[in-house]
């Protein structure tokens, strides 16, 4: 039990004549004045602990900028003992002058504004460069005078490195995108380049060969074989070439569908015509198995063509002469299934994982049975899953052949119409009649298109760019062009800037006659964004070379509006 100590005081207790009856006792009882000061010790003494411990610089300093206490920490960040710092300014105790300055400046604002400063600075220690923090907080009397500044230093070396690494890292990256994004643009642009000096010669390739296999009397057998042969290789090429730009569009992410309902059937149809003659030549039995009709889907024609032409090419590539190739059209759940099957070489199950893959070939040798980049498969799957499709492979291993399995979602609640009629390829409609202003500044181009459509009665006018076509207009008696045919990438002046000098061209009368003539861009640049900037531009109607000569003929009649 505790007991509070008593300090005992004895007096004498007087009165009159001095005499003193006897004596009182005061007692005062110390303990609550006793006890103060132990507290007051104890927590001085946990202060200078945590002070004198503390990793950082803990110090005061007096209106002269003189140093009153410094802890230990000191030494170890500026590599100046603690007693050395007593009396002395920043300077003084043998510190840059750089760090007294800031020092100085940041302590003069404390002392003025009786308020809390920060400040940052470097300072070399032991040939290394640190950073440090320090906050210069004011300490008051009861008056409210600022007497000291008790001074807080963080060394932020370690912080301002990684500060500094990360924003360096972000240069870096930031240099890399662009770098990257440079080098995707230059690949792009050279892609179109390329593309379009292919396509260029292909299209009068193409249009000479339909010219002699169609207005050439007495070709001989041989000659007839020459010209499928010829009519094959360009086919093959432009595929090779939309294969090219396709993969690069579907690696960047630009690449995009022009989605509508659409009936299956008449797409599949079409890409098994185009890849009958590539069977017949290897005497391969080519069987389709129709079990749909109507059934539609919301997609892009060309690209489902593209997709089955794809894959049975692919099977007529792998498949030995005198081999089978059947594809199968029908109707599974709420889902469109294509399946196509060969009794070709079949896939080795360690290849099975990167079939899909780009660039990806099972037989990669210089020995190689089977020629192409590896490029279809890869554009398929794109494909189907930008329909909302899957599509999946099955094969035994070598020599046992393989199938490929599409699935397509059939369009829901769709109304399911009757396939249009498909022209005859073999009978091309007339243009008999018909006034073409033909651009472009290729010399084969001209006058491979120009034959052709004049063999289909047509009366051409050919120009080489924007300013012969208008010379012909001012000095020519015939009729004005029904429709304009013009190339986008020319010399001098584009396509776009050529057919904005014939909208605004002026007859002798002052009028602009032809300011709402259809005008067609035929080019070899083919992607869905030169399409979209060719109708922007103010053509109706955007053709890839090299164009086949039905599919010209149809765009012209649809264009000048007469019957088929």
């Amino acid at each position: 039990m505790q007991t509070d100590q008593v300090d005992s005081f004895y007096g004498p207790e007087r009165r009159a004549h001095s005499s003193v009856p006897g004596s009182a006792i005061q007692y005062e009882q110390a303990w609550r004045l006793r006890r103060a000061e132990d507290r007051l010790y104890r927590r001085e003494l946990e202060f200078k602990t945590l002070v004198e411990n503390s990793p950082d610089v803990i110090s005061r300093i007096d209106t002269g900028l003189r140093h009153l206490y410094v802890n230990p920490a000191a030494e170890r960040s500026f590599g100046i003992d603690a007693p050395s710092f007593i009396g002395k300014t920043i300077c003084e105790a043998g510190l840059p002058k750089e760090m007294d300055e800031a020092w100085k400046t940041a302590a003069q604002q404390a002392f003025a504004k009786r308020c809390e400063q920060q400040f940052s600075y470097k300072v070399e220690v032991g040939g290394e460069d640190r950073s440090f923090t320090t906050r210069l907080i004011p300490e008051r009397d009861r008056s409210g005078n600022v007497l000291s500044l008790l001074a807080v230093t963080y060394d932020t070396t370690a912080r301002t490195r990684m500060e500094k690494e990360r924003d360096d890292l972000l240069l870096r990256e930031r240099a890399a995108r662009i770098q990257a994004e440079t080098a995707a643009r230059a690949r792009d642009e050279f892609l179109a380049i390329v593309s379009h000096e292919l396509r260029a010669p292909l299209n009068g390739i193409q249009s000479w060969t339909h010219v002699l296999d169609n207005y050439t009397a007495d070709v001989t057998p041989l000659g007839k074989r020459a010209i499928e042969g010829i009519k094959t290789g360009v086919a093959q090429q432009v595929r090779l070439i939309e294969d090219l730009l396709d993969a690069t569009g579907m690696m960047s992410g630009k690449l995009r569908l022009t989605r509508r309902p659409m009936a299956a059937l008449p797409a599949i149809q079409a890409a098994v015509e185009s890849v009958k003659p590539m069977a017949d030549e290897k005497s391969l039995a080519l069987d389709c198995d129709y079990r749909i009709s109507r059934e539609q889907i919301e997609g892009d024609p060309d690209r489902i063509q593209q997709i089955v032409w794809n894959l049975l090419t692919n099977a007529v590539k792998f498949t030995a002469e005198g081999g089978r190739i059947m594809l199968t059209a029908s109707r599974e759940d709420s889902c469109l299934r294509i399946d196509v099957r060969d009794t070709g070489i079949g896939i080795a199950p360690a290849f099975m994982p990167r079939l899909f893959d780009r660039f990806s070939q099972q037989d990669s040798s210089s020995t190689r049975h089977a020629s192409g980049l590896g490029l279809g498969l890869f554009v398929v799957r794109h494909l189907v899953e930008l329909h909302g499709g899957s599509i999946s492979v099955e094969s035994k291993g070598k020599g046992h052949g393989s199938q490929f399995t599409v699935l397509i979602p059939l369009r829901a609640g769709g109304s399911r119409r009757q396939a249009a009629h498909c022209h005859d390829a073999c009978s091309l409609p007339s243009l008999q009649g018909l006034d073409i202003l033909l651009i472009d500044d290729d010399a084969e181009a001209r006058e491979s298109l120009g034959a052709l459509m004049s063999s289909q009665g047509a009366r051409v006018t050919t120009a080489a760019s924007g300013a012969d076509a208008i010379a012909c207009l001012d000095g020519s008696a015939r009729a004005l062009p029904h429709l304009v045919i013009c190339d986008i990438a020319m010399p001098g002046e584009d396509g776009y800037a050529v057919l904005r000098r014939l909208r605004n061209w002026r007859d002798t009368s002052g009028d602009r006659p032809l300011r709402h003539t259809p005008a067609l861009a035929l080019t070899a640049f083919s992607q869905r964004e030169d399409r979209l900037r060719a109708l922007s531009a103010g053509f109706q109607m955007h053709a890839a070379k090299p164009v086949a000569a039905d599919e010209l003929a149809i765009m012209i009649m649809n264009m000048t509006r007469r019957d088929l």
